[in-house]
């Protein structure tokens, strides 16, 4: 499974844009409550737009390491959606576990700002068999953002110490899972200016600043729920729980390109069907 290079047609997978790292911030003045659920709504993968139908919660699961499968065995539910974020952690338990292994996931990769740390595909961490499994067991979605940073080269990373990516690191990507990145299925790229974030004040300072991953998943499904509740005739709404997202007081560093005030602000003030669970 090692190689020095990636298949040919991964640099056009996702329908990469020559432009694809410099995109204009989209005029939203217009957008409603209901036409801008229905755009995060059709921002998914169509997979994971099925799911959303029939499951009743949706669980964000942070990197946290007090996060313990122990943890999600007693939370994890069968209608539960997973959604993940970059370098993943229970890759293993994920795909084996009884319960956990059938349920619909969406991964969410990106570069982490102005660090150039990589958690495209292949990811640091190397899930890329993880991932492929996970295609076989259950619905699965694939979110990228920072398009043209999705497929490092060793020569990209310039912290050779931090579980660096090597020539022995970089790993073919099987065919399966090609085939899902070449399909809006089961894959979409997101803008770090989606409509959902249009109000998020970043830094101008910092010319990379953005909403955090979670933040900018917490908003594009909030908004995508809402369009499912609008088509649908149940009474209780879907769910959401985020899982693991510290605040300043347990979490040692924080990025300044993220606007944190302004993210711990809102989630402080989040809506009745929104669970937080800071598993310190």
């Amino acid at each position: 499974m090692l190689n020095n290079s990636l298949p040919s047609s991964a640099n056009d997978s996702l329908e990469y844009s020559p432009d694809a790292c410099s995109v204009d911030k989209p005029n939203t003045a217009n957008l409603d409550s209901i036409s801008l659920a229905k755009t995060a709504f059709d921002s998914l993968p169509s997979v994971i737009q099925q799911a959303l139908f029939y499951q009743k919660r949706i669980v964000c699961m942070a990197n946290n390491p007090s996060i313990t499968s122990d943890s999600l065995d007693k939370l994890l539910q069968t209608t539960d959606i997973l959604v993940l974020f970059n370098d993943f952690i229970h890759a293993d338990y994920l795909i084996t576990n009884p319960l956990a292994r059938q349920l619909p996931k969406l991964l969410f990769f990106r570069q982490n700002g102005d660090s150039l740390l990589h958690f495209g595909l292949p990811p640091r961490s190397n899930n890329v068999l993880a991932i492929d499994e996970m295609a076989k067991l259950a619905p699965l979605g694939l979110l990228f953002s920072n398009q043209c940073y999705q497929f490092p080269t060793p020569s990209d990373d310039p912290k050779p110490a931090d579980d660096p990516i090597t020539a022995s690191r970089t790993l073919i990507i099987p065919p399966s899972l090609t085939q899902l990145l070449h399909s809006s299925k089961h894959c979409r790229v997101l803008s770090e200016w989606h409509p959902v974030v249009a109000d998020y004040p970043n830094f101008t300072a910092i010319h990379s600043s953005a909403p955090s991953s979670g933040f900018l998943l917490y908003r594009l499904l909030l908004a995508a729920r809402q369009h499912v509740q609008q088509l649908q005739t149940s009474v209780a709404p879907l769910q959401i729980m985020m899982l693991g997202f510290n605040d300043e007081d347990k979490t040692g560093y924080f990025w300044s390109g993220h606007n944190w005030a302004f993210e711990r602000q809102e989630m402080a003030n989040a809506p009745a069907e929104v669970q937080l669970s800071r598993q310190y």
